[in-house]
């Protein structure tokens, strides 16, 4: 059992994060961002942000289609040239697209030649519409997606764990706060006894994908 990693993922549950969120938090401590960084879709206080590293000399923007804008992700051209941002978040966005190629088309055209798009994506998750929510993407699907739109490496790491922390993603937020990390012990604990006795049934119970693009 990772503790460190098990403490994080209890004060996030502690504090109101859902599960799937607490778990995309902790595997963004391992990410960094660099240089000219844009954040597409994520609105003006995204509270994942705090939980990223950040090299010397990072200039931020995001663009969000609650700013305001009339740019429409399922058709339009985002406003930027090619080759602009050394670092693009993507994250939490492409379930809610429809024309899925066209923005993943766009998100790596404006990341650099030597830059890096960092992605997520739900998989095990309920019906969450802002405005709409259409897909749930597999590790295959991404990766065919993203060599479709020019990207040149692409790695997908499942954020995971088992069938009972699974099942407690579907409905920890309807419980009290209170009860929310109590439920968190049992069901972690319950997914280790799990994995001793069923190793070779890792990667079935995926929370989301994080992805990483490279051109």
């Amino acid at each position: 059992m990772n503790l460190s990693k098990f403490k994080f993922l209890l004060m996030e549950v502690s504090g109101g994060k859902s599960v799937t969120r607490a778990y995309l938090n902790f595997a963004l401590l391992k990410e960094e961002l660099k240089g000219k960084t844009i954040d597409i879709g994520g609105g003006r206080k995204s509270s994942y942000l705090s939980f990223i590293p950040r090299k010397e000399g990072v200039t931020f923007e995001t663009f969000d289609l609650k700013s305001g804008n009339n740019v429409n992700f399922e058709t339009d051209t985002l406003p930027a040239v090619d080759n602009s941002y050394d670092t693009v978040l993507f994250l939490n966005v492409m379930e809610h697209i429809f024309n899925y190629q066209h923005i993943a088309n766009e998100v790596v055209r404006i990341t650099k030649n030597d830059g890096q798009l960092i992605g997520f994506v739900p998989f095990l998750m309920w019906y969450h519409p802002d405005h709409s929510d259409f897909f749930r993407y597999t590790d295959e699907s991404l990766r065919k997606i993203f060599e479709c739109a020019g990207a040149r490496c692409t790695e997908i790491i499942p954020i995971e764990e088992g069938p009972f922390i699974a099942s407690f993603q579907m409905f920890n937020l309807s419980l009290p706060l209170f009860l929310r990390p109590v439920f968190l012990i049992i069901f972690y604990g319950l997914d280790w006894l799990y994995f001793m006795l069923r190793r070779p049934l890792r990667n079935k119970y995926v929370l989301g994908y994080l992805f990483k693009i490279s051109k």
